[in-house]
């Protein structure tokens, strides 16, 4: 019985879902935390920000299903109105667009300086809440709740930019799946050689 090993699709299949489900059961988890021991705190914690950078890193634009299925789960878990649906979602949405820092900047000097993953993480955030306000503006909600969203999910944008900047030291984590793969392939063969 020969070892199978897995095709890069398959690969990538199996990490996006398993990234997905340990982010929806962390948001659950988190909100419902929240929620039950401080109900009438004004802020709001998710952990949409670092999963979104997360995702755009390893896999660029695939980040939109857990960027879809996270404000699902936060709404449900909120016991959030129809309407809510629609605004966080799309917030989440727009959060992909900082990808293009990605594309024209590159993601290794973006991982590799703690600044530029700083800015990049920062950046979606920011759209993140554009997003928000643009879907609340929709539904009859005003565009200054953009300073309303931003300040309320602040703890969110804290804790994404110390969890991403510790992420990046973490060999393959914070990285394009792609390059990771192959720069350790290299690595292998190299070890390889050298002990022939």
């Amino acid at each position: 019985m020969h070892n199978r090993q897995l095709t890069f699709k398959q690969y990538r299949i199996t990490d996006i879902i398993f990234l997905t489900a340990l982010f929806t059961i962390s948001e659950v988890v988190v909100t419902l935390a929240a929620n039950k021991w401080f109900p009438e705190q004004p802020y709001v914690f998710s952990l949409s920000v670092l999963f979104i950078a997360l995702f755009l890193m390893r896999w660029s634009l695939y980040a939109f299903i857990p960027a879809i299925v996270g404000a699902v789960a936060f709404c449900i878990a909120s016991e959030a109105l129809p309407e809510h649906y629609l605004i966080y979602t799309a917030g989440n949405l727009f959060a992909l667009i900082p990808f293009l820092y990605l594309f024209f900047r590159g993601k290794e000097k973006v991982r590799k300086d703690p600044l530029k993953t700083a800015f990049f993480v920062t950046l979606i955030y920011i759209f993140m809440q554009f997003g928000r306000t643009f879907a609340n503006i929709c539904v009859g909600g005003s565009l200054s709740n953009f300073f309303l969203f931003l300040t309320t999910d602040s703890i969110s944008l804290l804790f994404a930019l110390v969890a991403s900047i510790l992420l990046r030291k973490t060999d393959g984590l914070f990285e394009d799946q792609k390059s990771y793969l192959l720069r350790t392939e290299k690595e292998r063969n190299e070890k390889m050689r050298r002990l022939q």
